[in-house]
């Protein structure tokens, strides 16, 4: 009998002692897997798509005085209304100025 209530007893406070430390394992492990994305992406892991921006500058670059004020032209409407980026929902729309001669 005492066997059987010492057992209980110890379930109990078995039971308290996990349910008290609970939300300090979570966070234990939330701050593990933040720190081991942290060092992947230090590491360079998450830098998916980096090598595009640098290739896009190096042809910037390269190009002639001409094609450069070509493509700003070009853009200059999309810049001007922030359409720019991939993952945009604006539609460029082109401003001319049109004057009118009364």
């Amino acid at each position: 009998m005492t066997k059987q209530i010492l057992k209980t007893v110890f379930a109990g406070v078995l039971a308290g002692v996990v349910l008290f430390m609970m939300p300090f394992i979570i966070i234990k492990v939330l701050i593990f897997f933040m720190l081991i994305k942290a060092i992947f992406r230090l590491m360079g892991g998450g830098r998916r798509h980096m090598h595009m921006r640098y290739a896009y500058a190096q042809k910037f670059q390269n190009m002639s005085e001409e094609e450069r004020a070509a493509f700003m032209k070009d853009n200059a409407n999309r810049w001007n209304n922030n359409c720019c980026g991939w993952n945009s929902s604006c539609e460029p729309t082109i401003n001319e100025n049109k004057t009118t001669n009364s």
